[in-house]
């Protein structure tokens, strides 16, 4: 199974609330917010393509602090904290 297809998968009947990007260097990191609960991350590489997705019980305000505290990452959340 592909990552996309993963993804919807691992997202089932929940809709994303909000979403955020992090990007460093050739590596962007996709982040959806369900309603049901925790985040779906899923990491792009530039020239090899998507990794498969990882189900995160964490807030997506967490996992963007998280990826702002990190050095040379550029982070994309609209309407997070």
């Amino acid at each position: 199974m592909n990552a996309i297809m993963e993804a919807a998968r691992l997202q089932g009947t929940a809709t994303v609330n909000r979403k955020a990007w992090s990007t460093r260097g050739s590596t962007k990191y996709h982040i959806w917010e369900l309603s049901t609960g925790g985040c779906i991350m899923l990491k792009h590489e530039k020239g090899r393509g998507f990794a498969m997705p990882v189900m995160l019980e964490q807030p997506l305000d967490t996992l963007v602090e998280r990826f702002r505290n990190r050095i040379g990452n550029r982070v994309f959340a609209p309407g997070a904290v």
